[in-house]
């Protein structure tokens, strides 16, 4: 994994030094209870559009004695459209120049909507567990090791719980293709056979997010 961890790496740090100024940091709750430790980071483009990547990683068996293990590394690009239905802007106080109050118009306060399109890839080992929404359901008795890649949309609510920070929930669809090995459950069980399959994800976040400088033009 450690490659596929480096190309992470690179990726924020590009993003990061092309919008250092204009960023939001955010965790997934949702992610996080599946004992999956995640981040994501957001570059502002304009005043309606953003890209930015998530990345989440599990490296560790949940039950080592029944090779039990849920190992995953996630890495998925985004962009998104900001929208508000019911005002076009919301106005806030940055201050006194030439002693008049100055105030700029900001999408990005109180509530907004924002439609995502995600492009996701995934490099797993898992098995003798259960999936979620009932995908995979051979991974109870088997070990599948292998790699998705799945191009996904989500609908999304933001709310402001201050000046710096805000919380989303979001909710979507994503389309991919898998391919992998399949083994039996033991840690080096008898080998099954190469196999791959289309599948529909259901995307799902209860996102904390910190903004950077978000609000300044």
């Amino acid at each position: 994994m450690h490659r596929y961890s480096a190309i992470v790496v690179l990726f924020v740090w590009a993003v990061c030094t092309a919008q250092a100024q204009k960023m939001a940091i955010r965790n997934n709750l949702l992610y996080d209870a599946t004992l999956t430790p995640n981040i994501g980071v957001e570059a502002r483009i304009d005043s309606t559009w953003s890209a930015g990547v998530d990345f989440g990683m599990n490296a560790w068996d949940i039950d080592k004695d029944k090779n039990k293990k849920w190992r995953h590394l996630l890495i998925a690009p985004h962009v998104r459209k900001y929208m508000n239905f019911r005002n076009k802007a919301y106005r806030y106080m940055v201050g006194y120049e030439n002693g008049q109050l100055v105030c700029k118009d900001s999408l990005f306060l109180r509530r907004v909507n924002y439609l995502e399109l995600d492009v996701i890839y995934s490099h797993f080992n898992v098995g003798n567990t259960r999936i979620p929404f009932g995908l995979y359901s051979g991974v109870k008795n088997r070990r599948l090791q292998g790699d998705l890649l799945a191009i996904g949309a989500k609908y999304g609510y933001s709310w402001m719980l201050g000046r710096d920070w805000r919380l989303e929930a979001e909710a979507g669809i994503a389309v991919g293709y898998a391919w992998y090995k399949e083994y039996d459950c033991a840690t080096c069980g008898t080998f099954y056979g190469k196999d791959s399959r289309l599948f529909l994800l259901p995307l799902l976040g209860i996102n904390i997010s910190y903004m950077i400088d978000w609000k300044n033009k």
